[in-house]
């Protein structure tokens, strides 16, 4: 046996399940500790959590495994063989003298034009950033706002919409409401560091690690977004909702829960006090996207003044350009979903936007054109991306909008391009583009 299948062996053999068992026992004990403002055992817990094998393993696996990315950072290294692997896993041992390493940077062209500048982390850095999020997120968890969804676990965009459905429902006079939506400008370049790291509670070692990470630019790392990515929904976290089309797939480590410690809050100070130890919740935050419901006796400029000072604080701003108030009749885009009360009944009603729509088209298409694979495969690529895209939809109303039009190309595009007989046409087609379910009604039962 070789030296390489013996490190192999070492990595798959390691005790998985009980390093699992034992990081979630010290991070529920951390939840627990700081819902009691007990600062002293908090910290004794992540310094445990920071020096545990458990830990340092399970971070190595999320990274190089679970959650591996293709572009390598400025190392040029984008992935570990299980020897490396076990080397990485013993080098996050020398927190205290991490540096941080600068970003790769990449500026991806936006839809209006303008560059996003994107940071890209080398494997060695992102490891530690996950094994500093296990002792980190927990503290978080503890006091984050229910209106607070994205990067969390054990939630998803369907929990969004559900709490939507609530709002604008007709027994709760949805058709009275407007809704004021606001996007954040550059929410993650002009997040003021000093403001965001005197409300981060770690040890005295992470935090300087931390540091290093915002100077290099860890805010800057990659992101995908629901409505772009409109990828698959699915179980998340431990014992929760989950979804792969929710913003963070599979980018940044740390630095969405960096963005929702600093936006930690924004979502509740419009929240209405239906008695002395319930709140109805009136704001919902996605990482930086975010909508209030508002009354028609309330006002509008009250909420923005407040959200103003808000921000100021942590040296942001509300993008004018994507804030807007609109009556629950006139709808709005959220997630890649749109959401309307229909004027005739009252009625709620939420479907994919025609963006979304326009996307899954375009991703088949070049899906289909793409020469470089048989046609089976092509076909094959597209029943996952359709199927990926439903499942993420499949609590929308679909009868809202034409997918017959895409199933039509596709099948013409196969006729033209295939000698494929007409029967195995017809039930590839139906194999890819039928079958699947929607459930609206069930968006009022769900959690």
């Amino acid at each position: 046996m070789t030296s390489k299948q013996n490190f192999a062996e070492k990595w798959k053999k390691l005790p998985w399940k009980h390093f699992e068992k034992n990081l979630f026992r010290l991070q529920h004990r951390i939840y627990k500790a700081n819902l009691k403002d007990d600062v002293d055992l908090v910290n004794r817990l992540q310094c445990l959590i920071l020096g545990s094998p458990c830990a340092r393993y399970l971070a190595v696996r999320q990274i190089t495994q679970s959650n591996m990315g293709k572009t390598a950072g400025v190392d040029g290294i984008s992935s570990l063989t299980p020897k490396h692997r076990l080397e990485l896993a013993d080098e996050l041992k020398n927190l205290k003298n991490w540096k941080h390493q600068d970003l790769k940077r990449v500026y991806i062209p936006k839809p209006n034009g303008e560059k996003r500048p994107l940071g890209i982390p080398t494997i060695r850095d992102r490891a530690m950033q996950c094994l500093v999020k296990y002792a980190l997120e927990p503290v978080y968890e503890s006091k984050a706002s229910k209106g607070s969804y994205g990067f969390r676990p054990g939630r998803s965009t369907w929990d969004i919409q559900t709490n939507i459905f609530i709002n604008l429902q007709s027994t709760s006079n949805g058709y009275n409401k407007s809704i004021l939506e606001i996007d954040i400008e550059k929410c993650f370049d002009k997040i003021n560091h000093q403001k965001l790291m005197s409300m981060i509670r770690l040890p005295k070692q992470s935090k300087q690690f931390l540091w290093s990470a915002l100077r290099a630019g860890v805010l800057n790392e990659r992101t995908k977004t629901a409505e772009g990515k409109g990828g698959k929904g699915g179980k998340g976290g431990k014992g929760g909702k989950g979804g792969k089309g929710g913003k963070g797939g599979k980018g940044g480590v740390i630095s969405p829960l960096l963005c929702n410690i600093a936006l930690h809050g924004i979502e509740d100070i419009w929240n209405e006090n239906i008695c002395k130890t319930r709140n109805r919740q009136r704001g919902l935050r996605y990482a930086d996207d975010l909508i209030y419901f508002i009354k028609p006796n309330e006002d509008a400029n009250l909420l923005r003044n407040k959200i103003d000072v808000f921000l100021e604080e942590r040296g942001l701003n509300v993008k004018e350009s994507k804030t807007k108030l609109v009556k629950s009749t006139e709808g709005f885009d959220f997630l890649g979903w749109h959401f309307k009360v229909k004027s005739k009944n009252n009625k709620f009603v939420s479907y994919p936007t025609s963006k979304s729509r326009n996307q899954l088209i375009n991703k088949i298409k070049t899906t289909m054109k793409d020469t470089r694979f048989t046609l089976d495969q092509r076909l094959n690529k597209v029943k996952v991306i359709y199927n990926g895209w439903w499942n993420y939809n499949k609590y929308c109303d679909m009868r809202q909008i034409n997918l017959w039009s895409i199933k039509s190309w596709t099948n013409n595009y196969v006729k033209r391009h295939s000698k494929m007989s007409r029967k195995n046409r017809i039930e590839t087609m139906s194999s890819i583009f039928t079958g699947q379910t929607f459930s609206v009604t069930c968006i009022s039962s769900r959690d």
